[in-house]
Formats: C-alpha cells, sequence, structure tokens
C-alpha cells in the first residue's frame, strides 16, 4: 500500500506525456532501426503497423542474452495459446487455461527482474564513473586577478564527455582548457578522461599550446580506439592580457567586446586530436582588453534541437551575447542558459552543453 501510495504520489503529469511523447517513440526507433527503411517504404498502412510491430518484438528479442531470448519466446507461445483456449471456451475455462496464465505472468515477471537487475549493476557503475568525472571539473572556479570566470556544464546522459580546466600557474598566467570528447557516455567520459590527465601533466612540463596539443594528441592516438576523437580549445592567458590559443576540430572562439559584439572569432577548421599522430595545430595570438571576454561553447548547445527540430545556432549564441552590455561572465552564460532551456521547452538534450566564459577585468 506505502508502495501503491508512493507511486500515484510522485507521477506527474509530464512523466505521463512524456511517456508517450518521448520515452515509447525513442524506444520504438531504437528497436526498428534494422527495419526503419523497409517500413517507411511500404505504402500500405496496415502492412507497415504490422511490420512495425514485428519488428519491435524482433528488436526486444534481438536485445536479450540467448537463454532470455528463450524464455521471451516461450511466454510469447504461452500468452497466444491462453488466449487460444479463452477464445475456444468461453463458457467454461479449463484449469489448462489457469496454468497458461500463470505460467505467461510468472515468466515475464522473471525476465523483467533479470533485465531490471542487470540495469541496476550497470547504474551502479556509471553513477561511480559519473561520480569519478564530476571530480574532474572544477565545480568552483580559482580565483584570479587579472580575469572573471564562468562556466556551465549539463551531461545528456549518465557520463558525459565535455570538460573545462582553470589552472592559475606560478609565473601568473593561467591555462585554460575546454574540450569535447567524441560520442556519448561511458566511451566519450573515458576520453575525456585521458585527455585531461595528459593536460594536467604536460602542464608541469611545457604549457605552451604546441606541447599542450602535439602531448594530447601523441596519448590519445596510442591509448584511444578508432573513434577516440578529442575536439578542444587551449587558451594560455598573460596577466596583460594577451593570451596564446589553439582550436582542435572544436567550434570558434568567440571574442566580445564590452557591448556584446562579437569582435573576433578564434579558431579555424582542423582535425580533433586522436586522429593522427604526425599532426600540427595552429597557435594564435590575441589580446583581451579590459572588459573584454572570451566566450566558448561546445557543439551540444548549437545543435540542440527542441520539438520543431530547430537547431539553437550560432545566431542565437551571438543575438543573445549583443543583450550583454558590459555584463560580467556570470551573467553571460546564465542568460544563455536560459535561452537555451526556454529554447529546448523541456525536450531532453542530446548532447552534452558546455559553456565557458573569460573576461578581462577592468
Amino acid at each position: 500500500m506505502n508502495l501503491g501510495r508512493s507511486t500515484l504520489s510522485s507521477i506527474t503529469t509530464n512523466d505521463v506525456t512524456g511517456l508517450y511523447a518521448t520515452e515509447w517513440p525513442e524506444t520504438k526507433k531504437m528497436l526498428i532501426a534494422d527495419h526503419r527503411v523497409a517500413i517507411e517504404q511500404d505504402k500500405r498502412s496496415v502492412r507497415r503497423w504490422l511490420r512495425t510491430g514485428s519488428a519491435v518484438f524482433y528488436g526486444l528479442a534481438q536485445r536479450l542474452a540467448p537463454h532470455r531470448r528463450m524464455l521471451f519466446v516461450l511466454s510469447q507461445v504461452a500468452f497466444f495459446l491462453c488466449l487460444f483456449s479463452i477464445f475456444t471456451q468461453m463458457n467454461e475455462p479449463p484449469l489448462w487455461t489457469f496454468i497458461e496464465v500463470t505460467a505467461t505472468f510468472l515468466m515475464m515477471t522473471v525476465l523483467l527482474a533479470m533485465e531490471l537487475i542487470d540495469k541496476i549493476k550497470i547504474r551502479d557503475e556509471l553513477v561511480l564513473a559519473r561520480d569519478l568525472q564530476s571530480s574532474l571539473i572544477p565545480h568552483t572556479l580559482p580565483p584570479s586577478p587579472d580575469y572573471e570566470l564562468a562556466a556551465f556544464h549539463h551531461i545528456a546522459n549518465t557520463v558525459g564527455g565535455d570538460i573545462y580546466d582553470f589552472v592559475p600557474l606560478e609565473d601568473g598566467r593561467m591555462a585554460v582548457l575546454f574540450g569535447d570528447a567524441s560520442g556519448h557516455g561511458m566511451s566519450a567520459g573515458l576520453v575525456m578522461a585521458v585527455a585531461h590527465a595528459a593536460f594536467r601533466t604536460q602542464l608541469e612540463v611545457d604549457p605552451a599550446p604546441s606541447a599542450i596539443s602535439s602531448s594530447l594528441n601523441r596519448i590519445l592516438c596510442r591509448t584511444g580506439g578508432p573513434r577516440a576523437f578529442f575536439a578542444f580549445c587551449y587558451v594560455l592567458f598573460s596577466p596583460d592580457g594577451n593570451f596564446v590559443a589553439t582550436v582542435a576540430g572544436h567550434p570558434q572562439m568567440l571574442k566580445l567586446d564590452r557591448s556584446g559584439r562579437v569582435a573576433d572569432r578564434i579558431g579555424r577548421g582542423a582535425y580533433p586530436l586522436g586522429v593522427k599522430a604526425a599532426m600540427w595545430w595552429e597557435e594564435v595570438s590575441g589580446h583581451l582588453a579590459p572588459g573584454q571576454s572570451l566566450l566558448l561553447h561546445s557543439d551540444g548547445l548549437t545543435e540542440a534541437r527542441n520539438t520543431e527540430e530547430n537547431d539553437f545556432g550560432d545566431e542565437r549564441i551571438e543575438a543573445v551575447a549583443a543583450l550583454q552590455v558590459d555584463a560580467p561572465p556570470q551573467r553571460l552564460v546564465e542568460n544563455l542558459v536560459a535561452e537555451w532551456q526556454i529554447f529546448m521547452q523541456g525536450r531532453p538534450t542530446e548532447d552534452d552543453v558546455t559553456l565557458a566564459a573569460i573576461r578581462r577585468r577592468i
């Protein structure tokens, strides 16, 4: 009774609508992926419906372990035998029908229990990985006498692939890492962790952008798989506002003047790290005057899609920034996040969304 009451009290309207509008369409899309093209090409609506149902059951069975697949098939056979018995003996269902109903219920319950336990085990491992990853991302940004800092990080799955890090150096300079590992989930998190560890290690040897990019690329090519790419921006700031930066396969950094207008776009097309061992990335020099800012964002922001399948886009970022006249980094980031949340209309994100802003103190 307590479980029933807590279940009913915790269910919201969004949960119910999300089940139909988001969870089921995503589940069906994944289950019928192997047969989607053939289903869409079928011009008869009844046949499309039958083929979709068949593809859903096939997708379910395909994703089960062989012994559980047998249990799933047996439960389906028992279910249809039960229906046949009920419809052929309407007046007085025999004991055999009751046994079939009970067997079907028990087999499906046992199958659900086994799958649920597997999910709990995986969830616990993902939670541990998320906690370890969370420890890599600074929750409190370091104080700087020369720059104001702000950042935002939102992961699409339990484990994300985006990272930012601000590291004050002993000589007064500040190193800023902003990166995005390819893919999603655990694989992206592992690439991100390797890249961050290599970054911290290389900082103690040589913080120059060329040394950082070469070291990270070399390590990712050795340890990562064929798709273990890491797009990143690295900026080395001096106390006087001068900076040297490298951008590898990442969206351009935006240099904003005090009015919020884009004064420059830093970085151009290049391979991300981890693609080829023998590669070189261009170093870009620049300067921040007092009040000017650098805005960095992951492609998860620009490529975010709302319920109408529209992209958030670069133009929207620049429009929001243009409204932030002489805004400190924290307010700039908060307003961009608020605009992104309004744009998404409650739709779950498909990729990590990360923002960082650095402004030279006035």
